[in-house]
């Protein structure tokens, strides 16, 4: 009896795992064709049977990526990482959510973690880092640049308040001296910046 019940139990995981695997390759062919929810759907089916697939976590992963739900991918990335810390396709999945959401410096030490992983794909890895070395040094020159731009719109809202002050009041008002003018343009330069 115990020999009958272990081999029902046995033909009931195979079945799950065939129905699993069944769904993947549906939601598979649902990405191919462009329906990413409905893959989700499919593969999240298949979670359910089989819990701990790292390479259906990772599949649906990808596909909220994909969808641009974030929150959803980043959970998977997390629960990949759980299930199977020492495999680099958690922490290139991870990666790949940081790089999309504009997170360089959280994507450059996932994949540089990835990287060191024995079963790693070193090129995509290396790859990946040097994209995001580019696009962290693009980053910091766009932040050091604002600062800049909003002075120079200082000036510029500033000036026009100027000319429309002059044309409204004339030498009656209350900017007509050249220094107040100067310490106005200053002083919107100074707000922009900041």
């Amino acid at each position: 009896k115990l020999i009958l019940l272990d081999s029902l139990l046995q033909e009931n995981i195979m079945g799950q795992n065939k129905n699993a695997m069944s769904l993947r390759q549906t939601a598979k062919d649902c990405m191919k064709d462009g329906r990413q929810t409905e893959a989700f759907l499919h593969f999240s089916h298949a979670l359910m049977l089989d819990k701990e697939n790292v390479e259906i976590l990772s599949e649906r992963s990808k596909c909220c990526s994909e969808n641009l739900q974030y929150h959803f991918a980043l959970e998977d990335a997390k629960k990949i990482l759980e299930l199977s810390p020492d495999s680099w396709l958690g922490h290139v999945r991870l990666a790949e959510i940081y790089l999309a959401t504009a997170n360089y410096q959280e994507a450059l030490g996932c994949y540089q973690t990835g990287f060191q992983c024995m079963d790693s794909d070193k090129v995509h890895c290396k790859t990946q880092m040097d994209r995001c070395r580019k696009e962290l040094a693009i980053d910091s020159r766009t932040h050091m640049q604002l600062p800049w731009v909003g002075s120079a719109l200082g000036i510029i809202v500033s000036s026009m308040f100027l000319v429309l002050d002059f044309l409204a009041h004339g030498s009656l008002s209350y900017l007509a001296h050249p220094i107040l003018k100067v310490g106005v343009c200053g002083a919107s330069a100074t707000a922009g910046y900041w």
